[in-house]
């Protein structure tokens, strides 16, 4: 049975899973003007994660002597705030909206503490960017958005912007991300960021990254006839995963660098492909809409302008992923409460119970459908046919 899945590889068909192992004997160098052309701008560097890039922030805003506190909304993921912490940086957990979108209000009553915010587009639901950046430059907050799950070219409304091109992102290269800067940031601070020398990875890291998506392409359409058996023996050997018990509990845990030139071959190649994957997503959506609508005429469908998720607001999150499971579809998505993945120590992230109520309530009564490469119409169909009978 195949398995149809949010985060395992979803963005790398076979085809797309070779040309990633292919990249470890070695190809062109990507030159930085096209992805100058690709940004809109020549301020951005590439970097080993967006976490990377957050750290480089951490690092600015520390020696500018700013204020403790950085802002995030609850609904993350806890990979957003462990380069602040390990900058002895504390966070202070900004609520959501029912969306799981950063409250504008919510923000605005803890502001006043905060040395930045940072503002995702969750799900690729637009977050509201403007509203925040106008409080913010009031009281001299540095802002930064978080377009991991929404690309949009250049930087323009606010002074930072990190870019993800995780394997469950809006853009894939397995691992990797950027780090953009807007034209009015002080020049001190623009010319220390353009004359970055970070280093490389060590091979060994990049081929377990570039080995990933074939991994999982020979395994996910076999899942329950030994592909997961692969995929379980494959993880413990080598493969790297995606947020580590150590980050889990508030400490960095990943190289932070550049990024090699082989996993930037294989974002250019996303890219090219990124026109087409819209399109097929925005087709997957459309039909997830469809027969959502007629098994749960009660509750919120939304479709982000993107079409990264269909997400399903108002049900029974564990009744529904536990049903879902028996069809071969995992459907677990960020799983926290608020602060993904599951296992995380919220005592050390500075987040008690309570906290934050509408990201609370959001994590537990949402699921999202997978609009991805590796799903297609007749996974929908599969979906709507045997879900009512499970």
């Amino acid at each position: 049975m195949k398995l149809v899945s949010n985060q395992i590889s979803p963005n790398f068909s076979f085809a797309d899973a070779l040309h990633a192992a292919w990249q470890i004997f070695g190809g062109k160098v990507v030159k930085k003007n096209e992805f100058e052309q690709i940004f809109y701008t020549e301020k951005f560097q590439l970097v080993s994660a967006a976490r990377t890039a957050l750290g480089l922030i951490a690092e600015d805003l520390k020696k500018r002597n700013a204020r403790k506190k950085i802002g995030i909304p609850a609904f993350c993921c806890a990979v957003m705030a462990t380069p602040f912490l390990e900058k002895n940086f504390e966070i202070e957990w900004i609520d959501t909206d029912e969306f799981g979108v950063i409250s504008v209000a919510d923000f605005e009553k803890k502001s006043d503490a905060l040395a930045a915010i940072l503002i995702p587009h969750i799900f690729g639901q637009r977050a509201p960017v403007a509203e925040i950046v106008k409080i913010a430059r009031a009281k001299k907050i540095v802002t930064i958005e978080d377009a991991a799950h929404f690309f949009e070219k250049k930087c323009e409304k606010t002074d930072f912007k990190i870019l993800s091109f995780g394997r469950e992102k809006d853009v894939s290269c397995i691992s990797g991300g950027a780090l953009l800067w807007s034209d009015s940031l002080d020049s001190q601070t623009a010319t220390k960021l353009e004359n970055l020398n970070l280093r490389l990875p060590t091979k060994s890291w990049t081929a377990k990254h570039l080995l990933q998506p074939l991994v999982f392409s020979l395994s996910l359409p076999w899942w329950n006839f030994g592909g997961k058996v692969v995929a379980a023996a494959c993880g413990k050997a080598f493969l790297p995963r995606a947020v580590t018990a150590a980050e889990k509990s508030g400490h960095e845990d990943f190289f932070a660098g550049k990024m090699p030139a082989a996993i930037q071959r294989v974002l250019r190649k996303s890219f090219e492909n990124h026109d087409h994957d819209l399109a097929h997503r925005k087709k997957i959506a459309a039909a997830w809409r469809t027969e959502l609508l007629k098994n749960f005429p009660e509750a919120k469908i939304v479709v982000p302008p993107n079409f990264l998720r269909v997400i399903l607001i108002g049900v029974d999150r564990a009744e529904i992923l536990k049903k879902s499971r028996k069809i071969g579809f995992h459907l677990a998505d960020w799983d926290g409460s608020p602060i993904a993945p599951a296992g995380v120590n919220l005592g050390n992230f500075g987040y008690k119970k309570n906290q934050c109520p509408g990201a609370e309530n959001f994590a537990k009564k949402y699921v999202t459908f997978p609009t991805n490469r590796r799903t297609n119409l007749s996974d929908v169909k599969k979906f709507a046919k045997l879900f009512g009978k499970k």
